[in-house]
């Protein structure tokens, strides 16, 4: 009797598609290299992907829904708004050292524009997001709105800066609470 057949699950191609992607883009997804890293053989990625093309696409489609989703369902726990500000602040912050998604995504998209719509998408609901705390916090529609768009391309330098280093706790919480004065001042 042969030894079992190990063959890696589709959520598990996509995660490890995923993490690789934030190391080194499309071109890290090299499928002979990530099959040795399942422990499975090449057959197991064609069996869920008609080829490459297909499954790059599911995995900027899963890394844009989960960061967004995990973002604002953390961000809603909170009772106040400014509670609500505050977590989507220390949510926002804390995610250095975990690679360089979007920063290869923009790369992709220079080469295959098809990818535009889903980046302008998720960052216009991103920047809805934050708007609608602002607007929940006080702010007028147009403020908030100024607010949202503030923050958010304020945060692509910062994470530009910072991506490669390892925050404390501490110096996220300093961070976020000083960018929350700033933010909700009236």
């Amino acid at each position: 009797m042969g030894m079992p057949k190990i063959v890696a699950t589709e959520e598990q191609w996509i995660r490890l598609g995923a993490e690789r992607f934030a190391e080194g883009g499309a071109d890290a997804l090299v499928v002979e290299s990530m099959a040795a890293a399942l422990k499975c053989s090449k057959s197991s990625f064609y069996w869920y992907f008609a080829n490459r093309g297909e499954f790059v696409r599911r995995v900027v489609d899963y890394w844009a829904g989960k960061t967004t989703r995990d973002v604002m369902a953390a961000s809603s726990r909170p009772k106040t708004a400014e509670e609500k500000i505050s977590e989507l602040l220390q949510q926002m912050f804390s995610v250095t050292g975990k690679g360089d998604f979007l920063f290869y995504l923009r790369r992709l998209a220079e080469r295959e524009p098809e990818y535009q719509p889903l980046i302008d998408e998720m960052e216009q609901s991103r920047m809805r997001f934050a708007g609608e705390l602002f607007m929940e916090a006080g702010s007028t529609a147009e403020d908030a709105g100024r607010k949202a768009w503030l923050l958010y391309h304020y945060y692509l330098g910062w994470y530009e800066r910072h991506k490669r280093t390892a925050l404390t706790r501490e110096e996220v919480q300093e961070h976020a609470v000083w960018l929350r004065e700033h933010l909700i001042r009236r």
